[in-house]
């Protein structure tokens, strides 16, 4: 490896310097993009750490070859995205490796036979510009190359108990920096196969969660701070949650929007929180100014002792996370 990375280094040098002598002997001095040039060869070989040594003329898909990552490189090629891939640049490219493939559940693997689906997916894996470990900021979002209608979607970036987890979009980033000759690679756990809707969590909420949207989104009066660029995570019950509520608790909320909001705020938490940032023991302070917990039961994450049938919808202001039970202020009660 050292004498690899020796050699790519020599090779550069003797390029720096063959460069700087023929350009000397016409202008007398090295022109701006010939800076540039050899500024972006020496990024590429310095500059990011981590990545496993390449061979000059190395593209993302030269690079996911030399990870293993056999599954993503044949969806490429089935879905004749290839030029997407190697493309001048630069690009941050996330490939889910062949395990994040396995692992994808199986009411959405079917979606997968469908290849302009998983076109719309790979798309989404693609974002402009070098974004290294080093340079990525909690709840930032670059556009992905997915477009829906006239829109070309996001992916967030968050960082979660001091660096220990970075994930694009929900998914795990366990292999940074893998440089590419037009870009660079991160290696995901976990494929994004939910891409974010158009709409932000209001909108997101309807179809699933419909008792919520009547009592909290409208009459609560909440949709339009969920309708605003600030990002945030609602937990959002389910129609049965609510149907097994006590009658005391829904006494309550007949009629009295000052409750149904306050009721409402309990489920929401400022910032972006995946499940895959979560960690047994972490603690949430709702809008409301009280206090949940994540847990698990079997290995999946758990709320306040609720399930999350349906959990990290991204939406383009945060996610949403579909709960079994309805988180009660204690002052209901």
């Amino acid at each position: 490896m050292r004498h690899k990375f020796r050699s790519e280094f020599i090779n550069l040098a003797v390029a720096y310097q063959r460069a700087r002598v023929d350009e000397n002997k016409r202008t007398g001095h090295l022109t701006s993009r010939d800076y540039i040039s050899i500024l972006f060869s020496l990024y590429n070989v310095l500059s990011i750490k981590g990545g496993p040594p390449r061979e000059i003329g190395d593209n993302v898909l030269d690079v996911a070859t030399r990870l293993g990552a056999t599954t993503f490189l044949d969806f490429v090629h089935r879905t004749n995205l290839t030029r997407n891939f190697t493309q001048a640049g630069p690009l941050t490219v996330f490939i889910p490796s062949n395990q994040a493939f396995e692992e994808i559940p199986a009411n959405v693997k079917d979606f997968f036979q469908d290849l302009s689906y998983v076109k719309t997916i790979l798309l989404y894996h693609i974002i402009h510009g070098l974004h290294p470990k080093n340079s990525i900021e909690n709840e930032a979002v670059f556009k992905s190359e997915y477009k829906m209608e006239d829109t070309f979607l996001d992916v967030r970036l968050n960082i979660y108990h001091e660096g220990e987890i970075i994930t694009a979009s929900g998914s795990p980033i366990v292999h940074f920096d893998n440089v590419a000759t037009n870009g660079i690679v991160h290696m995901l756990s976990r494929v994004m196969y939910l891409p974010p809707v158009s709409g932000t969590l209001t909108q997101e909420a309807y179809t699933p969660i419909t008792r919520y949207v009547a009592y909290g989104l409208m009459d609560g009066g909440l949709s339009e701070r969920l309708n605003r660029r600030e990002p945030y995570t609602l937990f959002a019950p389910t129609d049965l949650a609510f149907e097994q509520l006590p009658n005391k608790t829904m006494q309550i909320l007949v009629g009295n929007k000052t409750a149904i909001r306050r009721l409402m705020e309990n489920h929401i938490v400022a910032g972006t929180y995946f499940t895959k940032g979560m960690k047994e023991s972490d603690q949430f302070t709702t809008l409301l100014g009280e206090t949940i917990k994540v847990d698990s039961i079997k290995g999946n994450v758990t709320i306040n002792g609720a399930l999350l049938p349906l959990p990290d919808v991204t939406a383009t202001n945060g996610v949403l996370h579909l709960t079994t039970k309805v988180f009660v202020p204690l002052d209901f009660c």
